[in-house]
């Protein structure tokens, strides 16, 4: 089957449907053809037939001597017999009697006399059968030979003869059904071979090459309006990226100022109990607006700017980020697991995604319990571990979802953010996000890359 598919195309594919269509289109000329030769065979079988029998008449009358026994013939010979024999012969007398032979039909003897001195002519015979008769003078007596088909019925002698010419041209058949095959398969990869082009150039285009577009140069005439039609959604899909570009950098310039200037009039507020509040309702504020920032990056950063990144690095970065904010929460970070394990990816987006992991483990995990980070190879993974209450399997399916907060809780003070990210960083690598339960209680939430992405 994989050969198959290397050769004519998966299934389904235009290569296959192509090659198919090509390959069915010989057959049926090669089948017509063959039919058209097997017609001429028999149509011209009867005419090569009486050719054949006036040639063996003639050479047959040449062996004729009549000052010997039998005119010199041998009458258990096998071409008299005419056992198992393509021909038979028959030599008759003046009068039309038969010296040697077995054709002895009265009918058979009517129409010799009735031949000319020298004069070949074709003989009726009974049943489907073909006769030819000669009429010659030797040594002063005139006598007739009769070569004529033998066995009664000759559908057999024929259906052997075209067996025979099929067996002598079969290899030449074959050779023309691989011409047909080979033919059919550089006709279609040379046909395919603008689209192939086309499909490279569309791989290369992404967020960081909103600018290239696909040519029509060497492009099938019938497929040019697709490829503008294409471009036009590209140019379009460009605009929006571009502007929701420009409207992130200036949320982003225009929110952080604002959020300075409040966090400084917080940090002159003389009220130990209002400005405690006002702050950490200020640090989730910017923390949800770091949060919808690194999402919109994610989303707009499928497949761009990829290079080999080995994720113990990416966590051992975080960890040392994040380690002093879980120490003061009595909650310390522990990393273990591999100490090679690249993939192809973003080290920035990955960085993001397992900073959003532990936080969350930080903020469900109950205070002097370790939060484990994990990183395997075999496929390559990273799972955050934690000792928290866990999820319940009614929230799992729909817990990255955007803005799903989980369970509700006094502890459940997220934004719904974090999780988002974590798969939208996950899918841009081609990756899956996952949550699981942890034997003795608590959760895994895990980032894992197929079995094969290690090769990267």
């Amino acid at each position: 089957m994989k050969l198959a598919d290397g050769v004519i195309g998966p299934a389904r594919s235009l290569r296959r449907r192509l090659t198919i269509n090509i390959v069915v289109a010989m057959t049926i000329c090669v089948a017509l053809a063959g039919a058209i030769m097997i017609a001429e065979f028999y149509e011209h079988l009867e005419e090569n037939t009486r050719a054949a029998l006036f040639y063996e008449s003639r050479e047959f009358l040449g062996q004729v001597d009549p000052d010997r026994p039998n005119y010199g013939l041998d009458p258990d010979a096998l071409r008299i017999r005419g056992i198992e024999g393509s021909y038979r012969y028959t030599l008759f007398n003046g009068e039309g009697d038969a010296i040697v032979g077995g054709e002895t039909s009265r009918r058979i003897q009517e129409q010799l006399v009735q031949l000319r001195l020298g004069q070949a002519a074709e003989i009726d015979l009974p049943g489907d059968r073909v006769g030819v008769a000669i009429r010659a003078r030797i040594d002063g007596e005139d006598v007739y030979v009769l070569a004529s088909t033998f066995p009664p019925g000759t559908n057999e002698s024929r259906f052997h003869q075209l067996m025979h010419e099929i067996r002598e041209q079969l290899w030449w058949v074959v050779i023309g059904f691989v011409l047909i095959i080979t033919a059919a398969w550089l006709a279609t990869r040379r046909a395919l071979e603008p689209l192939e082009a086309l499909s490279q150039q569309a791989h290369a285009i992404g967020p960081t090459e909103t600018d290239k577009r696909l040519t029509s140069q060497g492009v099938p005439s019938e497929i040019r309006p697709l490829i503008q039609a294409v471009n036009s959604a590209f140019d379009r899909l460009e605009q929006g990226l571009n502007a929701q570009r420009d409207f992130s950098s200036n949320v982003a310039h225009e929110i952080r100022t604002p959020l300075a200037v409040l966090r400084s009039s917080i940090d002159r507020i003389t009220d130990p109990e209002l400005q405690a509040s006002l702050a950490e309702d200020l640090s989730r504020l910017d923390l949800i607006f770091e949060q919808l920032i690194d999402l919109a990056r994610a989303d707009a950063s499928r497949g761009a700017n990829f290079t080999p990144v080995h994720l113990r690095e990416v966590v051992l970065e975080q960890a040392v980020e994040l380690g002093a904010e879980a120490l003061r929460a009595g909650r310390p970070l522990a990393i273990n697991g591999e100490e090679d394990c690249p993939v192809e990816g973003h080290a920035g987006l990955l960085g993001i995604a397992v900073k959003n992991l532990v936080r969350n483990a930080l903020r469900y995990a109950p205070r002097d319990t370790e939060v484990e980070i994990e990183v395997s190879a075999h496929p390559p993974a990273i799972r955050v571990l934690d000792r928290g209450p866990g999820v319940p399997d009614a929230l799992k399916a729909g817990l990255f979802e955007r803005f799903n907060r989980g369970r509700a809780s006094p502890q459940s003070n997220g934004s719904g953010i974090g999780l988002a990210i974590v798969q939208s960083v996950a899918r841009a690598h081609g990756a899956q996000a996952s949550v699981s339960d942890r034997p003795g209680g608590g959760s895994i939430f895990a980032m894992t890359w197929p079995p094969d992405a290690d090769k990267g």
